[in-house]
């Protein structure tokens, strides 16, 4: 069963999309006007902004392109905004360094760039670890050497698990290409299978 599909072509003003859950068990069908696209900020009485959570066929908001986050690739961290990613599928894979799960399918995400190349792109986020020298080291040390990934991390983030909340990882946000949350899933469902189905629905593709 394909966790994705568009329906414009039948229902002109709408967006419809599936989210599968594994922990319940059940497919939950949502159809969304693309009138409102975008989560709101509000803010609190703290004066700071609350980010809303993104919700599922609303476009991402223009801060989660613009934000900067640190990302840690190619053996060092450096400030970096998500605009590179803009215009094709993004999945982002929330991990963390306490979750084995999370490490053991590290490796899936460079089998996927190697088959798709930059037609998807993948990136993973910590937003639970803090020590930076302890996330470096699942990228480093020998121990980790079987899991190794060429993917890079964003890590000591908040923004975005505020904008898709979690409290569980491995979980991940499938991103299509007009910028739009198409699902969330768990692990079962990041195969090539519904990789393609992703693909085939991007702008000038099968439809």
């Amino acid at each position: 069963m394909n966790v994705f599909f568009r329906a414009g072509e039948l229902l002109p003003n709408f967006r419809i999309q599936i989210i599968y859950s594994t922990l319940l068990s059940v497919l939950c069908f949502s159809m969304f006007s693309l009138s409102a696209q975008t989560p709101r900020q509000d803010s609190g009485a703290d004066g700071s902004v609350k980010i809303n959570p993104a919700m599922l066929g609303f476009r991402m908001p223009e801060e989660f392109w613009s934000h900067e986050f640190t990302v840690y690739e190619n053996n060092r961290f450096s400030k970096q905004t998500l605009a590179k990613y803009r215009g094709k599928p993004l999945i982002l894979d929330f991990w963390a360094t306490w979750c084995t799960s999370c490490v053991r399918n590290f490796p899936k995400l460079d089998h996927f760039k190697k088959t798709y190349g930059d037609s998807v792109n993948f990136l993973l986020v910590n937003s639970f670890d803090r020590d930076k020298a302890k996330i470096a080291a699942v990228f480093t040390d020998e121990k980790f050497k079987n899991y190794r990934t060429n993917t890079p991390t964003i890590v000591c983030d908040d923004y975005l698990k505020e904008l898709f909340p979690h409290q569980a990882v491995p979980i991940y946000i499938w991103i299509d290409d007009y910028g739009y949350l198409a699902a969330t899933s768990t692990a079962d469902f990041v195969n090539d299978n519904q990789i393609k189905v992703l693909l085939d629905r991007m702008k000038g593709g099968k439809k």
